[in-house]
């Protein structure tokens, strides 16, 4: 066990300190990871986040452009429920997640959904009031 103490800390160097995670969408691509759904209001929109934590990428779209990232990596969306792209999308999402559990109960899909190993395939736009800002899309989930 590493000792913790402030005085063993400060003897460290820096690149003893591991660098902060990137928080970042995935590339566009194929990516093994962990998937949890939440609840969570949005300026007063009921949404879904739906959370991953990358195990591995499995194949990118355009590996000459894009980086996997690191195991660990995480990324989300949302998905708001009061308009029906985003309902449409969680419904797409949580389809295969509610056929394996045998429930159609959105509140029971949610509940269950905490760290289940999916493969998601990705897409990633552009932001459309920041184009320097990049979104990730979830095109469709797979239980592994």
């Amino acid at each position: 066990m590493t000792d913790m103490t402030l005085d063993n800390l400060l003897d460290q160097t820096l690149d003893d300190i591991a660098d902060l995670p990137e928080f970042k969408p995935y590339p566009a691509g194929a990516h093994h990871a962990l998937v949890s759904f939440s609840t969570k209001e949005v300026n007063k929109h009921p949404c879904i986040e739906v959370s991953c934590k990358l195990i591995e990428t499995k194949e990118l779209s355009n590996p000459t452009e894009d980086t996997a990232p690191a195991p660990g990596a995480t990324a989300n969306i949302l998905c708001m429920l009061d308009n029906e792209f985003g309902a449409g999308n969680f419904k797409a999402l949580a389809a295969p997640i509610g056929e394996a559990l045998g429930t159609g109960s959105l509140r029971e899909i949610v509940e269950q959904t905490t760290d289940l190993e999916c493969i998601i395939i990705t897409s990633v736009k552009k932001d459309k009031n920041d184009p320097t800002i990049e979104r990730m899309n979830i095109k469709s989930l797979m239980l592994v």
